[in-house]
């Protein structure tokens, strides 16, 4: 077969061709670093490189939950060390109260330090982050979590959640605790009281412990204080009942009511105010647990009620002692607190440390260009 002139100087003109468009493609590669500039170039480079990119804007976003959270705990973890400024003190009050030689002046006086220091408690409590939200609040960060009722008690209004954030594909981490679990669910070193209305109404009640030993008698039941039709005189009234089981507890049942009147049973003195309606009902529940505030409240108007007489001085050596009990238990779980929020952040930083080495490593992989070969190719051409 006869090959034409023509053909042999066309496949050279060909073969140049293809080389000179190798050699502009080995130069654009030399110099931007990157193996290719279209998906043209390689489409399976290229698919990859898109993958890669899209994990690392996911990386990116990992690494910005990583920062929340190491800045939020970090930040709780200050609040947490202010709350425990604030209870050493109100520790140091409590002994100091125990002084045989104080007047009810004195531990008036000191009570009313208690108070202010429970106020900044509550300001505490009711702390919020940098975006905020309420620290202590669990997953209702709008909702302020530590709130007064109508009778002045502290009520937690947030929930036992944690919100999180993702960290890795597979992990997540928390970035605050819940109040409930901090400050309130506190094991008491004796039975509590707490009173709760089933609804909202006007008549309020607050109680405090007048016997102890009734008391513990009582756990874990409790009673519940119903309030009845008008009577033929035209006055409210109520019934005391065991909330066990609904019989009249000491005979306390269709009571007069007055706004201010005070009812005691089952070592328990339960003050009463507000307007009355029927169907009203305030719930007495004993428990081994204490709220931060309320240990603290309890102090200040124990020392501000206690009279002098020797039955008082009893009252005050063992409102004293159950404070102090309360509040050792209360700093050693705020110290176990800490110690996990700062294992939580430092494993944050960790877990960080460890992204960026994956993604310098992944990059160097996937996008790394070894020039080596062009420029052989290059200098043989």
């Amino acid at each position: 077969m006869r090959i034409a002139s023509s053909q042999i100087y066309q496949q050279g003109i060909n073969n140049m061709i293809d080389i000179s468009r190798q050699l502009a493609l080995t130069q654009q590669q030399v110099s931007s670093g990157k193996r290719f500039a279209t998906p043209a170039d390689d489409p399976v480079a290229a698919s990859q490189v898109v993958q890669l990119n899209q994990e690392l804007a996911l990386r990116e976003q990992y690494q910005k939950n990583i920062q929340q959270v190491s800045s939020q705990l970090s930040l709780e973890d200050s609040v947490l060390g202010q709350v425990t400024d604030v209870l050493q003190r109100i520790r140091e009050l409590t002994v100091q109260a125990g002084d045989g030689a104080l007047t009810a002046q004195d531990r008036a006086s000191i009570a009313t330090e208690i108070t202010t220091r429970s106020e900044e408690l509550m300001s505490l409590m009711n702390s919020r982050t940098a975006s905020g939200e309420y620290m202590f609040a669990g997953s209702r960060g709008q909702t302020q979590p530590f709130q007064r009722n109508s009778a002045g008690d502290v009520e937690f209004k947030g929930d036992e959640k944690q919100r999180r954030v993702q960290v890795t594909a597979s992990s997540s981490l928390p970035i605050n605790d819940s109040g409930r679990g901090v400050f309130t669910d506190v094991p008491s070193v004796a039975t509590t009281l707490s009173v709760s209305a089933t609804r909202q109404q006007d008549v309020v009640g607050r109680g405090r412990v007048v016997d102890q030993a009734a008391v513990d008698a009582l756990y874990p039941d409790g009673m519940v204080v119903q309030f009845n039709a008008i009577n033929a005189a035209g006055q409210p009234n109520f019934t005391v009942r065991r909330l066990s089981d609904n019989r009249v507890v000491g005979g306390l049942e269709n009571i007069a009511y007055r706004p201010g009147d005070s009812v005691t049973a089952q070592g328990i003195e339960l003050d009463l105010y507000g307007t009355a309606a029927p169907g009203d009902t305030l719930v007495l529940r004993t428990g081994k647990t204490q709220s931060v505030i309320g240990t603290v409240e309890r102090l200040a108007g124990g020392l501000n009620d206690i009279g002098q007489s020797n039955e008082g001085l009893a009252q005050l050596t063992t409102l004293l002692d159950q404070s102090l009990g309360g509040l050792e238990v209360r700093l050693g779980g705020f110290l176990r607190t800490t110690a996990h929020v700062i294992h939580v952040a430092e494993f944050a930083v960790a877990v960080d440390v460890v992204r960026v080495l994956l993604d310098e490593f992944e990059v160097g992989l996937d996008r790394g260009f070894d020039v080596t070969p062009s420029v052989g190719f290059a200098s043989a051409v």
